[in-house]
């Protein structure tokens, strides 16, 4: 008797209860699917965009007219903190910060990571 009423219990309401979450949970996982595909799409319209304008010898001059100024003010840093001259380096203004953060990433980062490769590389090379 016991048995019988537990197997209708699981049979009918409890498989549909059972059925109905596992569509719910399924109907998020194509949300969550659909939500990265446009995530992917944009990431990826964005560095073709970047890549075509890094074409341009504009974006150079333009990259390197920031640039320049920032590794002068980081390598007057680094002289005053190795040498310890007297002199006061000024500390950039807020609103520059972060992009002064960025260039001075985009150059170190991008030598760590072609060092790294590099790295990589040689020592695959290696083994053979």
């Amino acid at each position: 008797m016991i048995f019988s009423i537990f197997k209708w219990l699981t049979s009918g309401p409890l498989d549909r209860v059972l059925t109905s979450l596992d569509r719910s949970v399924d109907n998020e996982t194509e949300r969550q699917k659909i939500a990265a595909s446009v995530a992917e799409r944009v990431i990826v319209a964005e560095a073709d965009n970047r890549a075509a304008a890094m074409q341009s010898r504009i974006f150079w001059y333009v990259w390197a007219l920031f640039a320049v100024p920032i590794g002068v003010w980081l390598g007057a840093i680094a002289l005053d903190s190795i040498w310890l001259f007297s002199g006061s380096i000024a500390d950039l203004p807020p609103s520059v910060k972060p992009y002064a953060t960025q260039i001075i990433t985009s150059i170190f980062g991008s030598g760590g990571a072609v060092a790294s490769v590099q790295a990589v590389a040689s020592a695959i090379r290696g083994r053979r």
